[in-house]
């Protein structure tokens, strides 16, 4: 069997080996909270984000003078069979080594881990990100987790709000149809510390790419009930928010990233990416969300 199921009392989660992607996670009301990969709306789960996050600029990344294809959002996406490290009832440790087919997009030899575990109402996704090389790796690293949004029976997408804990802007990048970024724009419909769900609003762009939050956590509820979920990202600088474009989809995803797309004025040189870590030899990055359930 391809799949980790992890336990704390009621709350359980299904991690897929293929991919590392947490596929189910049921809280204590034993509600599904992850969008099941309908493959006529989108075809993913939660797929993990490395070495980039977004799209590279004309899908390339120059490391060291040297062009390397990078698919966008990186090899990891692609579902790429990961190794059990350790495990326990609440817990996996899963690994991805480089091998010769990240060798001909990515050029390091390095080790990335991803460890899933589960509390009460709650689960984390934590990265390290180590460096096995001889010399300084470029990475960046982010999650893509889509939750099943409305979250309650009799409800609908636009009975839902993001709440910040801090007031913000809602200063937006602007990404074009080609995935890259192109300045800022204010969200309109953004007020305070709220951003209801809109999908007319949401489909008007290719993503919501928040890079200047103050907040580091965002609340996804129901207005009207007051419940639903919270993700919270300590050490990851940007928020993607994404729903696919047109397609009116019950879910959202809510998407810490270490990283972002590529940039229209950008050099194209992996090392000039904004939020990249330039990790040393021998050493290790290590960053982590966690998304927990109104109980």
């Amino acid at each position: 069997m391809n799949h980790v199921t992890l336990c704390y009392g009621n709350t359980a989660a299904v991690i897929d080996l293929q991919g590392g992607q947490i596929i189910s996670f049921h809280g204590e009301n034993g509600r599904e909270v992850i969008w099941q990969a309908d493959p006529t709306v989108w075809d993913q789960h939660a797929p993990l984000l490395f070495p980039v996050c977004g799209s590279a600029k004309n899908g390339e990344v120059s490391i060291n003078g040297v062009r390397y294809k990078m698919p966008k959002h990186g090899f990891t996406r692609s579902n790429p069979m990961m190794q059990i490290a350790a495990k326990g009832q609440d817990y996996v440790d899963l690994v991805l080594e480089d091998n010769e087919e990240t060798q001909k997009v990515y050029p390091f030899h390095f080790a990335f881990h991803v460890r899933y575990s589960v509390y009460k109402n709650g689960f984390r996704t934590e990265f390290a990100v180590e460096n096995e090389d001889a010399v300084t790796m470029p990475m960046c690293v982010g999650g893509h987790p889509a939750f099943i949004c409305p979250m309650e029976d009799n409800a609908k997408f636009e009975d839902y709000d993001l709440i910040f804990p801090e007031i913000e802007e809602g200063r937006v990048r602007v990404v074009t149809k080609d995935g890259m970024l192109n300045g800022t724009e204010i969200l309109p419909f953004f007020h305070g510390t709220t951003m209801p769900l809109n999908h007319e609003e949401i489909d008007k762009r290719d993503s919501l790419l928040f890079t200047s939050l103050k907040s580091r956590s965002v609340h996804l509820c129901n207005r009207k009930t007051g419940k639903g979920l919270t993700v919270s990202f300590p050490k990851m600088e940007a928020l993607a928010v994404w729903s696919p474009t047109a397609k009116f989809a019950d879910f959202i995803c809510l998407e810490p990233w270490h990283g972002t797309p590529a940039d229209v004025h950008e050099s194209g040189a992996f090392e000039d990416k904004e939020f990249v870590t330039m990790l040393q030899p021998g050493t290790t990055y290590v960053t982590w969300f966690d998304v927990t359930l109104d109980a």
